[in-house]
């Protein structure tokens, strides 16, 4: 992927995309091949690059939920070590949170409704300024309003920020956000197109595909 590219990942069997995000987030190595992130070989890696590597990336799943007892802005700050967390931090973290919409909410994470964890959730992706965003599909987990709207804020901060978006779809509906498509079947690319937009790049790796 180019930078900057926002690129849907729809599967069949629906785990293999999600089983994807995590090779190339770097949380489990891939049965064979290898994964190349920013010149990376990223499955050579292992102990403190390893560490370095991920905390690099962006990954937004709910997977990896809020910590409910505590705070918003403590759930955004959580996204780094303690000792990494000074006043230049907490200011990114307060902007982070007005961007997602979320800086009014009060009270534990835990209790407030997932459409509204889901913008902490983004928040907290953002913290570490990555080049790279991992997201997974959030409508299975809540309504299609609320689907939509966070979903339409991915969109919105990817388009503020400029980082590179890799996110899996569970329909291809969810895939028209994106300016590509990638369709993987029985762990093998079938489909490489772009859905809005058009780059050099993508253009002849698609060709190259056929």
């Amino acid at each position: 992927m180019p930078p900057g590219q926002s690129a849907a990942l729809h599967s069949e069997p629906p785990g293999d995309a999600t089983e994807l995000l995590d090779i190339v987030a770097g949380l489990r190595r891939p049965r064979s091949g290898r994964v190349t992130v920013d010149e990376v070989a990223v499955d050579g890696l292992s102990g403190p690059a390893l560490d370095r590597y991920r905390a690099g990336r962006g990954l937004l799943s709910a997977r990896f939920p809020l910590l409910p007892s505590l705070s918003v802005t403590d759930n955004v700050l959580a996204a780094l070590p303690p000792g990494r967390i000074d006043a230049a931090t907490r200011d990114r973290a307060a902007q982070l949170l007005a961007v997602t919409g979320a800086a009014r909410l009060a009270g534990p994470a835990g209790a407030l409704p997932a459409g509204q964890q889901w913008r902490i959730l983004i928040a907290r992706a953002l913290l570490p300024g990555p080049r790279l965003v991992l997201a997974e599909d959030p409508a299975p987990g809540l309504d299609s309003r609320s689907a939509t709207a966070v979903l339409d804020l991915l969109m919105d901060v990817h388009a503020r920020f400029g980082f590179t978006l890799l996110l899996t779809v569970d329909r291809l509906a969810g895939a028209s956000r994106c300016q590509r498509l990638v369709r993987l079947a029985g762990g093998a690319v079938v489909e490489d197109e772009l859905t809005g937009g058009d780059d050099p790049w993508t253009r002849g790796r698609i060709d190259r595909i056929g």
